[in-house]
């Protein structure tokens, strides 16, 4: 019986990822951070703390959606304004459809809101620096 030497061993995988591994995550987590509105801001304000971008859309995101969804509820008790409620539903869909167009042709760079960037971008500056 002859003995067989054994396999050489593999090259270990590498640590830190291939780059398109990386955009393609900051372009995912961009596009998740949209899609599941507010609760998709919050959820990647945290897990996608390490990259700047994902922390400004996922900011972004969350007080964008989540403004529009306090507002809703408040006006939702208030009996001569109730119709309000609709409109800013289908503001929300319009701006919804807007950034997940934009972060599907992007790759993960910041989406201004369209209209309000002006008045909402240093909030969103201060939200996304606030989390380290």
């Amino acid at each position: 019986m002859s003995q067989m030497p054994p396999p050489p061993p593999s090259q270990p995988a590498p640590v830190g990822g291939t780059p398109s591994t990386a955009g393609s995550n900051k372009k995912t987590y961009t596009i998740l951070a949209y899609v599941l509105g507010w609760l998709g801001g919050l959820i990647f304000l945290f897990v996608g703390k390490d990259d700047p971008d994902v922390k400004w859309n996922a900011a972004n995101s969350l007080l964008i959606f989540g403004g529009l969804s306090v507002v809703m509820i408040v006006l939702s008790f208030i009996p001569p304004v109730f119709f309000l409620v609709y409109v800013l539903w289908l503001v929300g869909l319009v701006y919804w459809v807007i950034f997940l167009v934009k972060a599907l042709q992007g790759n993960g760079e910041r989406i201004p809101a369209p209209g309000i960037s002006n008045f909402l971008s240093p909030y969103v500056d201060q939200v996304a620096n606030a989390v380290k």
